[in-house]
């Protein structure tokens, strides 16, 4: 307790602090963070500690639902975030790197930084510093393996194949512009086969149907059957694909 100016005891509010743990989905991944509480807190506040942590900083009352759409709107800046604190620990000959729902092993040589070599089987030979390089090798099979497999659909379902790109996207694996482009992301490729083509699937679903109603996923079943299986998957396995 303090004294105010006309010497009248001023009783101090105590500042109420609660922590705990909870789990969001972001991408198909489950980001787990620290939640701190306090009631003097008036805004919300989100880091990444260089450990690869994640906290979040509330006002005392404010509810979970608020938290969560928070995340969300900040989801493309965190995974990028985590992703490159995994990164920085990653680039070193023998680390595998996911691909068609295989791996490959990261061999790294001496030679000009930044370049892929070549493959071996299920070796990817590297130059020093290959961070870079092996991204742009992962695009240069995105735009290949996807385009083929985009096409190959179209064909089985008797359609035309729409105009598409590959997408440097965090948050989500495809999309469908409001003018009928398909978008990819070339972190795709990390999956496997049944994974690629539910993802494509549903965004050929889109064209029928842009909400995700009951009708929606009908015709994603129509068009990838059994399909969940593939969702499952992609949905467990989806923070190893975005590690970098």
């Amino acid at each position: 307790m303090d004294r105010g100016r006309d010497g009248q005891t001023v009783r101090r509010r105590a500042i109420r602090r609660e922590a705990g743990e909870a789990v969001i989905e972001l991408a198909g991944r489950s980001v787990g963070y620290l939640l701190k509480r306090s009631s003097a807190r008036r805004t919300l506040a989100l880091r990444v500690t260089d450990s690869g942590g994640v906290q979040v900083n509330a006002p005392l009352a404010l509810s979970h639902g608020h938290i969560e759409a928070f995340l969300l709107r900040h989801a493309g800046w965190l995974t990028e975030q985590l992703a490159r604190r995994a990164v920085a620990h990653t680039w070193q000959s023998g680390v595998e790197l996911p691909y068609l729902g295989g791996v490959l092993r990261l061999e790294i040589h001496e030679g000009s930084a930044g370049q892929v070599l070549d493959r071996e089987g299920d070796c990817l030979n590297c130059t020093a510093e290959p961070a870079l390089a092996v991204m742009a090798w992962y695009r240069r099979q995105a735009l290949e393996l996807l385009g083929s497999r985009l096409a190959a659909l179209c064909r089985g379902q008797g359609r035309i194949e729409p105009p598409w790109r590959v997408s440097n996207a965090r948050t989500r694996w495809g999309s469908l512009s409001p003018k009928g482009e398909v978008g990819l992301s070339w972190r795709l490729v990390k999956a496997s086969p049944a994974e690629i083509d539910y993802v494509i699937c549903h965004e050929l679903a889109h064209f029928r149907r842009r909400d995700h109603s009951a009708a929606f996923w009908r015709e994603v079943e129509r068009l990838c059957p059994g399909y969940a299986s593939a969702r499952a998957r992609l949905r467990e396995n989806g923070h190893r694909y975005l590690e970098f």
